[in-house]
């Protein structure tokens, strides 16, 4: 983590980036952390957003994904990157850098938020500051057992956010039906996990 860092410094090393930046960046008031993802990362959340687009293809939601976005509220002096962003409805208009400015548009429904390693800023209260209504953390770590990590699923309410068992995108999904999927993908193969997962929502939709 690094103190003393200014929003125009931030914005300045933005564009120093430029547009194929890897690096996730977390901005909390004038402190700046920036995380190269993992493989571990990257795995994760193509299955968990996998999974997301299945259940909202079975349960007729129109989900979009809208990849990792950089959220940022300049008027606050902060900003976050989650691995995944999604929106309900239509596609999110990215106007540069795969970034949001949340002082003019709306936030996503939904965030993603997978962590292999503990950081120094508060991400939740990050995620408030964005007005982001659900957040899904899954924290896991590196090796053979990187699906079977854990999931909190975060919903808004007021000016906080409790954890919940289910989605309150998709009532009907329990977080350890998430979890179920990501374990089967590696037990027995994606397509496999796939089709059990199909299965499962036809029954519960």
């Amino acid at each position: 983590m690094l103190p003393g860092v200014s929003w125009q410094q931030f914005e300045t090393l933005l564009g120093e980036l430029g547009t194929s930046r890897t690096a996730r960046l977390t901005y909390d008031r004038d402190k700046l952390e920036m995380m190269t993802p993992l493989e571990e990362h990257d795995r994760c959340n193509r299955l968990i957003e996998t999974l997301l687009l299945v259940v909202a293809e079975e349960a007729d939601i129109p989900l979009y994904c809208n990849g990792s976005l950089l959220l940022k509220r300049a008027d606050l002096g902060r900003a976050i990157q989650p691995e995944g962003c999604y929106s309900v409805g239509s596609s999110i208009a990215i106007e540069k850098r795969a970034e949001l400015d949340l002082e003019r548009v709306a936030p996503p429904e939904l965030v993603v938020d997978v962590a292999v390693s503990s950081g120094s800023l508060d991400r939740l209260s990050l995620y408030g500051a964005m007005g982001v209504p659900e957040i899904w953390r899954y924290t896991t770590t590196v090796g053979d057992d990187v699906l079977k990590g854990s999931l909190q699923i975060y919903r808004s309410q007021g000016d906080r956010y409790v954890e919940s068992t289910n989605s309150g995108l998709f009532p009907f999904l329990p977080g350890a039906q998430v979890l179920e999927f990501l374990e089967q993908s590696d037990a027995i193969g994606l397509a496999q996990a796939l089709i059990v997962l199909r299965d499962w929502i036809n029954q519960h939709v």
